[in-house]
């Protein structure tokens, strides 16, 4: 019986000194860190819209006849005047051809009823013939000259109607849509084609409450495309409305987005960043390493309560973490500027920053 109180005394301490050790040993918090660097960060107002082609254009038959040919299909460039489509035109090129051959008629004659008149003209100043001889080559010359105005009126007539069945580019651009077939019989005023300009887009955003304020003219534009995922477009606020819309209560702004990526096309949604403040060479951090702390402050006057928020991170001192008050500025995607507390260089807590304690050791996991 005394063996086993002894045995039990003595496993006992073991048990206790064991457990003493144990809490002497002190805990290492592994931890993820980030190296705090100079970078720019911006605020931003966000909208959405879609774009279209800074020259977007229907073009449109210009006479009533049969679709004879189309050179040009959707997605393919074209050239200012380039011809799209041509329309039957032999009654249209036979009028040309008439009203080429009468115009030349008259000019023949105009140039001899000049060159007569000019050789009267001389004689009749030296008093060789009448008045009405010269009176008679006067009237003819102006009756050719009259006669050539109107042949040429005629021509260019002709020549509008012969080159309104060809249906051309209106700018450098691409086709969009072709909306009409070969053999199609089409009339006057009816949508044969749409040309773009990609070099050029442009969309309407629409600002609204405290955000107006903030936007301007010249001011930079950080475009995404969800059909485009992982990748920025940037443009600027070319145009502002000056006055509200009064359903809406937004302000309409023009966004440019000069590019030549064939993959924009008119009619693509997108999510628009106006750059409205920027800070460069700052000292910003991933948001993540941020901690909170809120605290109820009460006015000695009034007596009302109020919350106040405040910020801390946990930097890495000497194989320890401190804990640091700092001061925030601009948030932005997933980033956060610190005014003050924390230098160029400052080793921070990005992964366990939650877990570990003031001056607690920690180790450095990559």
């Amino acid at each position: 019986m005394q063996r086993k109180i002894i045995l039990f005394l003595i496993i006992a301490l073991m048990i206790g000194c064991s457990k003493q050790s144990n809490e002497n040993v002190e805990k290492i918090v592994p931890v993820k860190i980030y190296k705090v660097r100079s970078e720019s960060i911006s605020r931003y107002v966000k909208v959405t819209g879609t774009i279209t082609a800074e020259e977007d254009v229907i073009v449109y038959s210009k006479t009533a006849e049969r679709v004879e040919k189309i050179f040009i299909r959707p997605g393919q460039r074209v050239n200012k005047n380039q011809i799209i489509i041509q329309q039957k035109n032999d009654l249209q090129r036979q009028g040309l051809e008439i009203a080429n051959s009468a115009l030349k008629t008259a000019e023949l004659q105009a140039k001899l009823a000049i060159q007569e008149y000019e050789r009267m003209l001389k004689l009749y100043e030296q008093k060789a013939i009448s008045q009405q001889q010269f009176d008679q080559v006067k009237t003819t010359k102006e009756t050719a000259e009259q006669a050539l105005n109107q042949a040429k009126a005629s021509y260019e007539q002709a020549k509008e109607q012969y080159e309104n069945c060809f249906i051309k580019a209106p700018f450098d651009g691409t086709v969009a849509a072709i909306f009409v077939e070969e053999n199609q019989m089409i009339n006057i005023g009816q949508p044969a084609a749409q040309v773009v300009s990609p070099s050029k887009m442009k969309a309407k955003a629409y600002i609204t409450g405290k955000d107006i304020q903030y936007v301007k003219i010249g001011q930079k534009v950080v475009i995404k495309f969800p059909t485009i995922p992982g990748e920025e477009f940037y443009g600027r606020v070319e145009k502002m409305n000056t006055a509200l819309d009064r359903l809406s209560k937004s302000l309409e702004v023009e966004i440019s987005i000069p590019t030549n990526d064939s993959r924009l096309r008119s009619g693509m949604f997108g999510e628009f960043l106006i750059e409205i403040e920027n800070h460069p060479n700052s000292v910003v951090v991933p948001e993540i390493a941020l901690l909170t702390q809120t605290e109820v402050k009460i006015d000695k006057e009034t007596g009302m309560q109020s919350p106040v928020k405040k910020y801390f991170i946990f930097t890495v001192q000497n194989g320890k973490a401190k804990l640091k008050e700092v001061k925030t500025g601009i948030f932005s995607d997933g980033k956060i500027e610190i005014t003050d507390g924390l230098n160029f260089g400052d080793t921070i807590i990005v992964v366990g920053q939650n877990i570990v304690k003031e001056d607690q050791k920690v180790k450095v996991i990559e």
